[in-house]
């Protein structure tokens, strides 16, 4: 779970599952609130962090988008390991920004997960198949190059 700096308090919560809930619910804060959103994923996958370090580079860099005075970072995996990514940062009108560039930056493996997903569902063990596959190539790689390698030389050059 999100760890809050010692000196805040959680004011308000409110579960939204739609950007356009965040946007509303964003609308109806006083200026210069605090706000945390928790984007939730099925599974913690491989580049989770990186992916949470690319995003937050890139709302370091939109302008009149404003930090937490105690903690400086937009984008926070979560420390306990779960699969959320904490977005934290001072109520403004930039959410529109900031739900493009998250949604942009963590689209791809959302979209890579489902779309394998799907496939397993429609030919069971396909990643099995990919996996033989792909492990059939590169033996098969070594042994084509393989002997080149193991010729005698010439004597005499």
């Amino acid at each position: 779970m999100f760890r809050l700096p010692a000196t805040l308090t959680v004011g308000r919560q409110y579960q939204a599952t739609t950007h356009a809930e965040v946007s509303a619910f964003e609308s109806s804060l006083p200026q210069h609130s605090r706000v945390l959103v928790g984007m939730v994923f099925a599974e913690r996958y491989s580049g989770f962090e990186t992916d949470c370090a690319r995003a937050d580079t890139a709302l370091q860099q939109v302008a009149g988008l404003s930090a937490w005075p105690e903690f400086p970072q937009f984008v926070t995996p979560d420390p306990d390991g779960q699969p959320i990514a904490w977005v934290s940062y001072v109520a403004s009108p930039e959410w529109q920004i900031i739900g493009i560039i998250l949604g942009g930056i963590f689209l791809l493996p959302i979209l890579g997960a489902f779309s394998l997903w799907v496939v397993e569902k429609i030919i069971p063990g396909f990643t099995e198949m990919i996996t033989t596959i792909v492990m059939l190539a590169i033996f098969a790689g070594m042994m084509l190059f393989t002997p080149k390698f193991l010729v005698p030389a010439k004597e005499g050059t």
